[in-house]
């Protein structure tokens, strides 16, 4: 039995409809397990089918309901595939590289998935807050973030992405944190807007603009930038002249061009 027919049992027992419409999973359980009546276009049931539903789940060993909220694999109903509706296995991680952390040391390159509480209680000053993972796991090779560490214990944090890593869990590791930030972004105009709303920012993490400028000819990325400034112009334009994110900001609109972080000149 598949989950969707369980499912369709399950919310059989749950509501007791009069009828249904005759679809596949009605006329699989129609014609091979005598659940239902034909009568016309819909499947009526009574409650005999409502039982005979019931013990066909138990016998099945499936449970006639089903818990209201996901949980962990591990604990999944008696008789449940640990895919059926359990909350993601990177459910509240989140995905940080440590950098220069006292007692915490991984390989170059790779990065930890913790609980959103372990990463909080790590001894880092500065959070680095990436927006994409590829980037996040090649900061090592980024010879003038230096310049934005400082010789400081920092914690790059993964922004996240739909289907891992949950962007709202890497915002609350953002919001409850009290230390300073650095953002690291595209140089595209939704990824200056969204440096600009980080709480605590110290500062845009971004090439040397001469250099920068020579990376963004080289790659003629005119889609990354038309495809975010109509949304994000208003707000850009509206930051307090002279500083950073408002001096890249000034760069991208004379080039009429961005660049994915993953093209960023490495050392300058």
């Amino acid at each position: 039995m598949n989950q969707q027919q369980v499912t369709f049992l399950r919310r059989l027992i749950e509501t007791e409809p009069s009828s249904r419409p005759f679809g596949a999973t009605a006329e699989y359980l129609l014609n091979a397990e005598g659940i239902g009546k034909v009568q016309g276009r819909r499947v009526v049931y009574t409650q005999r089918d409502f039982e005979v539903a019931r013990n066909l789940l138990k016998a099945r060993g499936f449970e006639s309901s089903r818990q209201v909220e996901p949980v962990p694999r591990s604990q999944v109903q008696p008789g449940e595939s640990e895919k059926w509706g359990s909350l993601r296995v990177s459910e509240g991680l989140v995905a940080v590289v440590p950098l220069g952390l006292p007692g915490v040391q991984i390989p170059t390159g790779s990065m930890v998935c913790m609980d959103v509480r372990q990463a909080l209680a790590l001894p880092f000053e500065v959070l680095v807050f990436c927006e994409n993972l590829e980037p996040m796991l090649r900061l090592h090779e980024y010879q003038w973030l230096a310049g934005f560490l400082k010789g400081r214990p920092a914690l790059a944090l993964f922004r996240g992405a739909p289907g891992y890593f949950r962007t709202d869990v890497a915002n609350e590791l953002l919001m409850q944190d009290h230390r300073p930030v650095l953002a690291f972004f595209d140089f595209d105009p939704k990824g200056l807007s969204m440096a600009a709303s980080m709480p605590r920012r110290e500062a845009l993490c971004l090439p040397p603009l001469d250099s920068l400028e020579v990376a963004v000819r080289a790659q003629r990325r005119k889609t990354l930038y038309l495809g975010s400034v109509e949304v994000s112009r208003p707000h850009l334009e509206a930051l307090p002249a002279g500083g950073d994110v408002w001096l890249a900001w000034g760069l991208m609109k004379r080039l009429e061009m961005g660049l994915d972080q993953e093209h960023f000149p490495r050392a300058c």
